[in-house]
């Protein structure tokens, strides 16, 4: 799993398909595509070579031109970082874990020695319903507060400082993601600076005031905000990575497997701290300059990590299906077309429930076969999830319908809110046919 799809994700939580088809790494495009359902959306191979070039060049030069946008864009009075201040740490390591690793070192060993630094491409590691998945962020820079800054790279523009919403929105949540797996090793790095209002307990300790889910995940990170406390940096983990820091720390993983000395691998006790604004990088006025901005995900962080806390663990999915359920496409000597049977395929993707809304038509793959399935069924939930929320017990068109049409409006109140207001939306439609006999009534 990937951010992108973990914000998908921890967007439809209730979505078990998803869940089991991402943490197996079943690959959802070509399981649609067998279906007979294709994807409509993606990233054109032309796009995707633009956003590489323009990746390229934000950070040449070391990095020197990102991080002087970063302190341009922080304006904390701080010195601007000077030619050659800014640490390029090597990241390179075999295999996801050793990644994950030497990203933690070098997290660790930056922050110690309180200057700038680039990391390039890091690996960190979060856990969602007890599978791991291991992210890889366009950048994170450490400040010399030993404050570190996410930085999202993207290649759609943005035009006197402002950019498409939905897009921002989007890579919002995404780096909510990375923003949340870099809070685990921080707090394996050191406790955070008292009294620092960047960490997520306390923001979402402010967030507590105007939200009552934001209060929620507060409440269960321990914030105490109001007697001048500050919570812990571990007490932010999602479920499950407490446990994981506590007896898988990456650095003494490292030091196990040889690619560090234990001396490099000692701890040290440095006040890290992941901030709750991400820099955003995109093309200046659709040239190839970059411009940036800087983005505040506490929100999204507050909600990524309960929705992700909420998910049904990968194991509980696949002990519920039927005996010899596989994913399988068989597919050719060549590895390009499949040849299980549709019929087979069809019902074992069945076997698995979804949670279809018209919103995962933009982030899932298998989404197209979701809403014919949905359809066929008569879900509401096809229709969107406002309609669903507002129907309350109704869950299919037929009963909808037979409830707006089983009596007058006038009638004394059933007690059920959604079916008086859709017997006296039937009564008004009714009203306004008859009041134009030429009208052709919709079915």
């Amino acid at each position: 799993m990937d951010a992108r799809a973990l914000a998908a994700l921890a967007a439809n939580p209730g979505c078990r398909r998803r869940a089991l088809l991402d943490g197996a790494g079943v690959d959802k495009g070509a399981l649609a595509q067998a279906l007979g359902a294709p994807a409509n959306f993606g990233q054109s191979q032309f796009a995707h070579q633009r956003g590489n070039s323009f990746e390229a060049r934000v950070k040449a030069d070391g990095g020197a031109d990102l991080v002087r946008l970063l302190h341009e864009r922080l304006r904390d009075g701080s010195e601007p970082p000077g030619p050659g201040a800014v640490a390029t740490p090597d990241l390179t390591a075999p295999g996801p874990q050793g990644r994950t690793a030497r990203t933690a070192l070098a997290l660790r060993e930056a922050t110690a020695a309180g200057r700038w630094a680039l990391l390039d491409h890091p690996m960190v590691s979060l856990d969602v319903a007890g599978s791991p998945a291991f992210l890889e962020p366009d950048a994170v820079v450490v400040h010399p507060d030993g404050s570190w800054t996410v930085i999202e790279i993207k290649s759609f523009p943005m035009v006197d400082g402002s950019a498409d919403p939905a897009k921002v929105g989007a890579a919002a949540r995404q780096s909510a993601v990375y923003t949340l797996a870099l809070e685990r090793v921080a707090s394996m790095v050191g406790e955070p600076e008292e009294g620092g209002g960047d960490t997520a307990a306390a923001v979402e300790a402010v967030d507590a005031a105007e939200t009552a889910s934001a209060a929620m995940t507060a409440e269960a990170a321990g914030a105490a905000e109001t007697a001048g406390q500050t919570a812990p940096a571990d007490a932010a983990a999602p479920a499950g990575t407490k446990e994981a820091a506590a007896s898988a720390d990456p650095a003494e993983t490292a030091a196990q497997e040889g690619s560090v000395t234990p001396a490099e691998a000692a701890p040290v006790r440095a006040r890290a701290r992941v901030r709750h604004q991400v820099l955003l990088v995109c093309p200046k006025d659709f040239s190839n300059l970059p411009t940036a901005e800087l983005v505040d995900v506490r929100k999204q962080l507050a909600v990524t990590r309960r929705q992700l806390d909420r998910l049904t663990r990968i194991e509980e999915i696949a002990a519920a299906l039927p005996e010899g359920t596989t994913f399988d496409l068989r597919l050719t000597d060549d590895g390009r077309s499949p040849t299980r049977p549709v019929d087979e395929l069809t019902a074992a993707v069945d076997a698995v429930d979804a949670a279809y809304a018209p919103e995962c038509l933009s982030t899932c793959e298998l989404a197209a076969h979701c809403r014919t399935r949905s359809r066929a069924a008569g879900q509401v939930e096809a229709l969107g999830r406002g309609v669903r929320g507002e129907l309350g017990g109704l869950t299919t068109v037929d009963a909808v319908l037979t409830a707006a049409m089983n009596g007058p409006a006038d009638e004394a109140p059933t007690g059920d809110p959604a079916v008086d207001a859709l017997r006296r939306a039937a009564a008004l439609r009714a009203e306004a046919l008859a009041s134009r006999p030429e009208a052709v009534a919709c079915r």
